[in-house]
């Protein structure tokens, strides 16, 4: 099912024509029509308030839309340690996080000896990852060339909308360097022939204000992400990174599995609330 077969059904399951949805998110009923017709796609911003008024969430929406698409991640660092821990989790795991939400589970990291070593012993096929160290081919790939750490509201919705389009995008929050990029498959061939003039032809998708992002490159960068974390999990009372987190609420792990990473993770106490959350929701 594609985003426009969803598009039609939710709608029709709410009670509105194309001319009525279209006048409630300001647009005309053209943009309604090619948007289930699969001639176009929802800008991002719309998504919010189309979600709301067809009565669903943003990522039921998308996921219903990318059934079908391939899509893979792909990790080009070797210029930092990946095991390094930033205040309760590897530094692996701020990157990991984002392709997980997104719903990309096989990631191919092209990083050093070292790296691989460590990666192969996290054991990370338990948290519902197919990791590979080879290229990709001939399928649609979000790339990460950098350690950042990136955080904000809406991230998720943002990686889907790119995901969406089909197109070559660099995401870039504000004022800042791109983070991800998103290659369609046909494309991977420039990417990996010449980089230098592929990264020229990119469209930029601007995130907008009130997002995080943060180099942890180098340890005193580090700690700056480390200091942001530690304030926000202790504050707020949420996890930033957990993959254990992630995969418990994908289904990918069970109670008592998740009971063990309670027991062997520094964010123990913290999981456990996720278990309970769950229980009472």
């Amino acid at each position: 099912m594609h985003t426009g077969d969803a598009i039609r059904e939710y709608r029709e399951r709410a009670g509105f024509s194309q001319k009525t949805l279209a006048k409630a998110l300001h647009i005309t009923d053209k943009a309604v029509s090619k948007w289930e017709r699969g001639l176009s796609l929802p800008d991002v911003a719309l998504l919010p308030k189309l979600a709301l008024l067809l009565d669903t969430d943003i990522e039921q929406l998308l996921s219903r839309s990318m059934e079908e698409e391939t899509w893979a991640g792909l990790i080009e660092i070797d210029n930092c340690d990946l095991s390094q821990i930033v205040y309760d989790k590897p530094l692996v795991y701020y990157l990991l996080m984002h392709y997980s939400l997104a719903g990309i589970n096989t990631i191919h990291f092209q990083t050093s000896e070292q790296n691989e070593d460590y990666l192969k012993s996290l054991q990370l096929t338990a948290l519902g990852f197919d990791v590979r160290f080879d290229r990709p081919e001939e399928k649609n790939v979000m790339l990460l060339t950098h350690p950042w750490f990136l955080f904000g509201s809406d991230l998720t919705e943002q990686f889907r909308g790119a995901m969406l389009t089909k197109r070559m995008l660099k995401v870039v929050p504000a004022n800042q360097e791109p983070v991800f990029f998103f290659i369609p498959g046909d494309m991977l061939a420039m990417y990996y022939s010449d980089k230098k003039r592929f990264f020229k032809r990119l469209n930029k998708r601007d995130l907008g204000r009130g997002m995080i992002c943060l180099d942890m490159s180098d340890h005193d960068r580090i700690l700056d992400v480390a200091m942001f974390v530690r304030t926000y999990q202790n504050n707020v009372g949420l996890l930033i990174g957990s993959l254990e987190e992630i995969a418990y609420k994908k289904g990918l792990i069970n109670d008592k599995q998740l009971d063990g990473y309670c027991e062997k993770t520094a964010y123990g106490e913290l999981l456990r609330r996720i278990k309970g959350e769950l229980t009472v929701g």
